[in-house]
């Protein structure tokens, strides 16, 4: 029986993306076996519950046949479609190892204007069908139908012959969420020269999100409601119960829709150490701050040591979420000791400090407002790190004039 794991970004055109899996499920019933349809499974962030998978995301990735990937530009920026790709490539190395055979289950569709990477993970189990052409272009428009039609036939085909001729071995254990690796990165060195990670795909402009905010444990000398909080620092979720998704995924998603690669880091305690990488990378770096850690003393060395860095390319947002009576009621005692913090931000830039988006929907405003205004200072102050090759020339280049 073949299993499809279609993974893919809802907002990339989600509405032509689950047709395509319509179409693609009719086409495969068709030629299946009587009493043994193929299933697929559709993947998207509401599949990770609580940092992890769910149980159905967990089953669909140890099971699936094939792993059919929505390749979309932002759909390599996006942290869950990178740790999907690598739990079923990791399934095919195993089922190579273990067969010698390389089945040809992994099948990436070029998705908008964007090409794929020219070399993909795994590509070596990656299929062809759907590569080479913009599968979105055919599937919105009405002139392509007969070519659509036509590939969504073979590659219909190609799902259920690879599903009864070599099925990909069902994986024995499948690594938590956050144990997953992201495919899509791999470690190399920064500016610096320290081991860090870069996108596979296509270079694009990086921003390092700083999660400013306490464990469980930490939060509880401070406040009284906890529910914000959890074992690591990254598990900040101030817009539950309205959002219960944890601000920093929350805020990968925003810098993948706005074409970022990020990366995600809590050591606050060595901010310069961050800051200073930053700088040498021409990098953006966001700090995400919980108001409430103004009362905990390597929380306040940090955001006074932000204060201190003058970069156009850092900046600052702090939720003061609508749903937390607590932070509300606490709100005015809060916002002065920020404000004593960060003096010399809030006369630098209040374009790059954000305090107060008491929704998710204000919090993604904000950062997006934020991220595409340190992009234009990035661009304005960033250094040249590349110079072509040859000789330089001896002087400007002038046209011919009349």
């Amino acid at each position: 029986m073949a299993f499809v794991f279609l993974s893919y970004r809802p907002a990339d055109d989600g509405d032509y993306a689950e047709a395509l899996v319509h179409d693609l499920c009719d086409a495969i019933r068709l030629i299946d076996e009587p009493g043994n349809p193929t299933q697929v499974f559709l993947s998207s962030d509401a599949e990770i519950v609580d940092g992890d998978w769910s149980a159905e995301a967990a089953a669909a990735l140890a099971e699936c046949t094939a792993f059919v990937a929505v390749g979309s530009e932002r759909y390599f920026l996006t942290d869950r479609c990178g740790r999907e790709w690598w739990a079923f490539q990791d399934r095919l190395l195993q089922h190579e190892a273990e067969t010698g055979r390389r089945p040809r289950a992994l099948i990436p569709l070029a998705w908008g204007d964007a090409r794929l990477p020219e070399r993909l993970p795994a590509d070596r189990f990656a299929s062809d069908i759907g590569r080479a052409e913009d599968v979105r272009a055919l599937a919105r428009l009405t002139v392509n139908e007969a070519r659509y039609r036509e590939m969504i036939d073979r590659l219909a085909r190609h799902v259920v012959e690879t599903g009864r001729a070599d099925p990909v071995r069902r994986a024995v254990t499948l690594l938590p969420y956050r144990a997953t690796p992201n495919a899509f990165r791999k470690m190399g060195r920064d500016a610096t020269g320290r081991s860090t990670p870069v996108p596979v795909a296509a270079p694009t402009p990086a921003v390092r999100f700083v999660v400013a905010a306490g464990r469980r444990d930490e939060m509880e000398p401070v406040r009284r409601d906890l529910e914000f909080y959890g074992a690591e620092r990254a598990d900040w979720r101030p817009y539950q119960p309205a959002d219960g998704e944890a601000l920093a995924r929350r805020a990968q998603a925003v810098a993948a829709d706005h074409l970022f690669y990020s990366e995600v880091v809590d050591d606050v305690e060595d901010i310069v150490d961050v800051l200073e990488r930053a700088d040498a990378s021409d990098e953006i770096v966001v700090m995400l701050v919980d108001a409430w850690v103004v009362r905990i003393t390597d929380y306040r060395a940090a955001l006074e040591e932000v204060n201190r860095h003058h970069g156009p390319s850092t900046a600052v947002v702090v939720p003061f979420s609508a749903d937390d009576p607590e932070t509300q009621r606490a709100r005015a005692t809060l916002g002065d000791a920020l404000a004593r913090l960060l003096t010399l931000r809030r006369a630098w830039s209040d374009r790059m400090l954000r305090i107060g988006p008491e929704t998710t929907e204000a919090f993604e405003d904000d950062l997006g407002e934020v991220l595409e205004t340190a992009r234009s200072a990035a661009f304005r102050s960033a250094k040249v790190r590349r110079v072509a090759p040859g000789s330089r020339a001896r002087s400007l280049p002038l046209l011919d004039a009349p």
